[in-house]
């Protein structure tokens, strides 16, 4: 199993937890009405009836993305909610399919961590010929440990590629040769330019082309490695939260842990599953700095303004700075907001 459908997993079984309470409470009204029904209890008939109607298709519409759901078997469980009796069926599927979808999740995690501890053991026993040489000056840190960094947000730049990056303006008293070796960028969906840095306590230190080298990974390994470890961050505590009063804007805001939030855009199945229910005509997301990440549905022109004022707030020159443009999320791609 790839790290990528992995990751997949994991954050659908993440997304299911927050629709079970749901599904509980739309298979406990869908008792009470069969209850009703057989005791001829017209009060406690009609609560569970409407109850489970209403309830029933609201907890399988959020949930059928990350089960994967075919419409021939989504639609029936729909019209099974509206009558006493079948309407059990809609919560018992999704109960059982997301406990499967849990155990398979969880089976996945821990073979994916027996596999990395047996690769540790064997570096560790037995060190390639060409890195045993500089096992023993290797840092402290390692590039396995990255996290993602946005460096650039930009239109058309590919997806892959390393970006040749330079400093036009250095700061004052500092310079930097004509052949400086920057850290390495890669192009990410045809509008980011990722970076890759490692915590070192007080700050965040960039990785550089040596310690990629010696952790023995190439730029794409590296990428899809610091993805692997900003969705352990999303998965961890206090992890992924989303915040913001609907009743208060029209748009939301997702906070992580105040470094990585604009970064966030770099997980597919965060948008494509987990927040789909909030933006079921596409999301618009703006990222002015590092830090913040908020978005709205395509269609709320309400939201979009809203974004396009908080955008605004983060002034190009401001520390962690990173982009004032706003950015669509359609069928499953970025792209630069135009509308």
């Amino acid at each position: 199993m790839t790290q990528d459908t992995l990751d997949d997993l994991l954050l659908r079984d993440a997304h299911i937890q927050t629709v079970k309470p749901m599904l509980w409470a739309s298979l406990a009204l869908a008792v009470a009405g069969l209850v009703g029904l057989l005791f001829k209890a017209m009060p406690l008939t009609l609560i569970g009836w409407i109850g489970s109607w209403l309830a029933g298709p609201m907890a399988l519409s959020r949930l059928a993305p990350a089960l994967g759901t075919s419409p021939l078997l989504k639609y029936p469980l729909f019209l099974g909610c509206a009558m006493p009796g079948l309407s059990l069926a809609a919560p018992v599927y999704g109960l059982l399919a997301s406990r499967s979808l849990q155990q398979t999740a969880q089976q996945a995690l821990t073979q994916h961590e027996a596999r990395e501890r047996r690769r540790e053991r064997e570096a560790r026993v037995q060190p390639a010929p060409a890195a045993a040489a500089s096992v023993a000056a290797a840092p402290p840190r390692s590039a396995v440990e990255a996290l993602p960094v946005l460096r650039l947000v930009a239109a058309g730049i590919g997806d892959g590629a390393e970006l040749q990056l330079r400093i036009k303006s250095p700061p004052p008293g500092m310079t930097v040769p004509a052949d400086a070796e920057l850290p390495p960028v890669r192009a990410s969906h045809d509008v980011f330019g990722v970076g890759y840095h490692l915590d070192a306590g007080s700050h965040w230190v960039s990785v550089s082309r040596q310690e990629m080298k010696e952790a023995g990974l190439s730029l794409d390994q590296l990428h899809q490695r610091s993805l692997a470890n900003l969705t352990k961050l999303v998965k961890g505590k206090p992890g992924l939260r989303v915040i913001g009063d609907p009743e208060q804007a029209s748009y939301r805001g997702l906070l992580l842990d105040g470094d990585h939030e604009a970064c966030l855009v770099l997980l597919d199945a965060l948008w494509d599953q987990v927040l789909k229910p909030h933006t079921p005509h596409g999301a618009v997301v703006a990222i002015p700095s590092r830090d913040v990440l908020a978005f709205c549905d395509a269609h709320s022109k309400e939201g979009i303004a809203q974004l396009r004022e908080a955008a605004a707030r983060i002034k190009p020159d401001a520390k962690g700075a990173l982009s004032q443009q706003l950015l669509l999320r359609r069928q499953g791609r970025w792209e630069l907001f135009k509308g």
